[in-house]
């Protein structure tokens, strides 16, 4: 367990290219800002209601790369496709559609593991634009 909680194995799968993330933020739900339901009929309170939507908002990572894979992965970018978040066995998978929107390798330094950060913006709509949203599995 103690690899799945430390990320070891974790890895990002976008198009034909796996890079193993090192860290990632943004991945999460969004319900939106609250609206208005305020009426004349109300006497006191301001009342409000839920969305009825939901937003997945982009994701950032910086994750190990192997440079002579920069030719795929920027071939990724702004491609909208199936992008498949591998996480440590027994933690599963999240499978999303969204687009590479930024990769930007850091700099190299002699005995240490190319990175690179980059961003994944999520789009909710498949190959076929059918709205389509996270799987988690």
């Amino acid at each position: 367990m103690a690899a799945a909680l430390e990320g070891l194995g974790t890895t990002i799968s976008i198009g034909s290219s796996s890079i193993c993330f090192v860290s990632i933020a943004g991945l999460g739900i969004d319900g939106g800002e609250k609206l208005d339901a305020t009426c004349l009929d109300n006497t006191e309170w301001r009342t409000y209601l839920p969305q009825t939507l939901v937003d997945v908002p982009n994701l950032s990572f910086t994750a190990a790369y192997e440079p002579d894979e920069f030719a795929a992965l920027v071939a990724e970018i702004n491609v909208n496709q199936q992008i498949t978040i591998n996480f440590a066995a027994p933690l599963g998978s999240i499978t999303f559609y969204g687009f590479l929107k930024s990769f930007t390798p850091g700099e190299g330094t002699y005995g240490e593991r190319w990175t690179a950060t980059g961003e994944i913006a999520v789009t909710n709509m498949n190959a076929s634009n059918v709205e389509t949203g996270p799987i988690y599995s």
